[in-house]
């Protein structure tokens, strides 16, 4: 049981030392860690942003598109019957 107790301290007094010996350089590691974390949380803020923001113009897009689908259809109907028209008079005219 005292060699366990030994080891451990010894273990123990060997990561102390190690951790005082690398101090700065794991402040150093640390506050680049949370630098990461904190751009990181920024960057996902200004992405939430930003969908919130093209998704306030899904609603608006969809209406414009069914208005365009409605005049396409429109126009394509009175073009058919232009052409129908042009038609006829074609063959009148061969006709005569």
């Amino acid at each position: 049981m005292k060699l366990k107790h030994l080891i451990a301290a010894g273990t123990a007094a060997t990561i102390t030392y190690l951790a005082v010996q690398n101090r700065k350089k794991i402040a150093h590691e640390t506050t680049e860690a949370m630098d990461s974390v904190r751009r990181i949380q920024e960057s996902y803020q200004t992405i939430q942003d930003q969908l919130a923001f093209i998704q306030s113009y899904q609603q608006p897009l969809q209406e414009m598109a069914r208005d365009l689908q409605y005049k396409l259809r429109v126009y394509q109907q009175a073009i058919a019957g232009n052409l129908n028209e042009i038609q006829k008079i074609q063959v009148t005219e061969q006709e005569k």
